[in-house]
């Protein structure tokens, strides 16, 4: 599996919230860093392993209904993977979600080590009350 194709399995299990999928594609030693500042949005900020998992845990919960995620764009050199995504989909409460992301993944030995996120946080703070 190239680089490439790992990181579109990887966002499609994100989408569906496939724990047991996404604990297998990274590494022991992962790191999710979220843009924005702790003060504003509380999920800014660096994340571990066990955080990102208990995250997609509850994405059953957050989108009922399921959720659309798809890659627009996508760049890879080396151990690097840029993917440009927007997902939409209505939350538990009935808001209207709808956002654009761009990750950059570090992949090594197979497995995904970093994934930084950058999102429009005001609507992600707005939508989920974070």
């Amino acid at each position: 599996m190239t680089n490439k194709e790992l990181v579109v399995a990887f966002i499609e299990a994100m989408r569906t919230s496939d724990v047991a999928t996404l604990t297998d594609m990274i590494a022991d030693d992962f790191s999710w860093w979220i843009a924005g500042k702790t003060d504003y949005l509380q999920t800014a900020g660096e994340h571990d392993k066990d955080f990102f998992i208990g995250f997609f845990g509850g994405g059953a919960d957050l989108f009922p209904n399921g959720a659309e995620f798809t890659v627009t764009g996508m760049i890879a050199e080396g151990d690097k993977v840029a993917a440009e995504a927007n997902m939409t989909a209505v939350t538990a409460m009935g808001a209207q979600y709808d956002n654009s992301y761009h990750f950059l993944f570090t992949i090594a030995d197979g497995k995904i080590t970093r994934m930084k996120e950058y999102m429009d946080t005001y609507h992600a703070k707005t939508t989920f009350g974070l």
